[in-house]
């Protein structure tokens, strides 16, 4: 009986581990993801600051981004990652225009000419370059755990002559460990103007990023019964893909980079930006609070705001009208959020996390760690166009006359 129900337990237990509901809802085995990073808000923040400064589209290329270091698990998809992040911050403004072509930089001006249709080829006016220049998978790794052991029958000791022979002893083992992994990546990147090849001074992103990479947890046990002995070990483990950092990297840049070619206070989309589980809890408490002593406060908040991105149009009331509705709607969608028309959480830590036309948040019990002053616009207003070469583009680092944000009033594309 005994050695029926063990085989049995065994047959339970090896069957495979099923993932946690918290992976297969990230990652379903049947349906494809769209690939987001926690700096995917500032893309569309940047896209929404290009709106409100009405900025003029600035064209640009890049050269390969490479793979500098010597390992080889990076992927070599960077330059269609930094694609991916440009065309994603231009969906509403069309403040970037990315024109692609191959082998070599040097190659775009003699495309001009060489191109089919040259008069309405638009050659590039700056171009990216840079790579992947410092990895380390291993910056930190450690272990914690704790076992112990229960002695229930010591047993008898039988002298067998020879050797001594324990028998009849019954205890109980355990022990349970946990591990965690942290590597980094580094990237820089620089941009420079097409017609003469040369890297403008101040245009560059050079940034670093931690992950933690791996991460476990493991039981064990043993238990001993007279002549029944059962053991037993459970793990579950995790390894993230360093190339996530890798694409959040290059979203970073591209942010930096755009920002300072148009000469905008990119800074607003970044110091917020990524997870903060303790703040987090502290805000949704205080909008929880807030939403139930004065929920019209809220709704201004988030009229102001749709207003100020060009998503709304209409007069800051406090009552959610269908006008509202459509303008949160809109602002959801870009944002990767549930599509509700309805002031969630979710949704007013993103307006006031991500402000392209101000410094602070919408209401001021938000918390605002920010720990530089973001400054001004520091280019020319321009008039958009598809004709015009963007001004706002910075010919290098120095400032320019400052500006404010232009009144848009469409929550369509411009």
């Amino acid at each position: 009986m005994v050695l029926v129900t063990a085989s049995l337990y065994s047959c339970s237990v090896t069957k495979p581990p099923e993932a946690p509901p918290e992976v297969t809802a990230r990652f379903p085995d049947s349906l494809p993801t769209t690939t987001i990073t926690s700096f995917s808000p500032a893309l569309v923040c940047m896209d929404d600051m290009m709106v409100a400064y009405d900025r003029a589209p600035i064209y640009l290329t890049s050269a390969p981004i490479t793979n500098l270091t010597s390992e080889h698990s990076i992927s070599k998809g960077a330059t269609e990652m930094l694609i991916s992040a440009v065309s994603k911050m231009a969906i509403r403004s069309k403040g970037v225009r990315y024109v692609t072509f191959e082998p070599a930089i040097q190659n775009v001006l003699s495309l001009q000419g060489a191109h089919p249709d040259s008069a309405s080829f638009r050659a590039p006016d700056y171009f990216i370059r840079g790579g992947l220049t410092q990895v380390n998978k291993s910056f930190w790794s450690g272990q914690r755990g704790v076992g112990g052991s229960i002695e229930v029958d010591p047993g008898t000791v039988i002298d067998l002559g020879t050797f001594f022979q324990i028998d009849g002893q019954e205890d109980l083992t355990s022990s349970i460990s946990s591990n965690a992994g942290y590597g980094t990546l580094s990237i820089d990147l620089n941009a420079g103007h097409v017609a003469s090849l040369q890297i403008i001074p101040g245009a560059t992103s050079s940034n670093t990023l931690a992950l933690r990479t791996s991460y476990g947890n493991a039981m064990t046990g043993d238990i001993s019964l007279s002549d029944l002995g059962i053991s037993f070990t459970l793990t579950e483990s995790f390894t993230e893909d360093m190339n996530t950092v890798l694409r959040a990297l290059l979203e970073v840049g591209a942010i930096e980079l755009i920002g300072k070619l148009h000469g905008l206070p990119y800074g607003r989309c970044l110091l917020q930006a990524g997870v903060n589980e303790e703040r987090d809890a502290d805000l949704l408490a205080r909008y929880l609070e807030q939403s139930k002593n004065d929920p019209v406060k809220i709704v201004e908040a988030t009229q102001k705001a749709l207003r100020d991105m060009g998503y709304y149009a209409g007069e800051i009331s406090g009552a959610l009208n269908r006008e509202t509705e459509e303008a949160l709607r809109t602002y959801q969608i870009r944002m990767g959020l549930l599509s509700t028309g309805a002031i969630g959480f979710d949704t007013f830590r993103a307006i006031n996390s991500y402000t392209p036309v101000r410094d602070k948040p919408y209401v001021n019990w938000w918390i605002n760690d920010r720990a530089i002053t973001l400054g001004e616009v520091t280019t020319t207003q321009t008039t958009t166009g598809e004709s015009k070469q963007a001004q706002g583009a910075a010919t290098d680092a120095g400032a320019q006359p400052e500006t404010t944000p232009s009144q848009s009033t469409s929550s369509g594309q411009k």
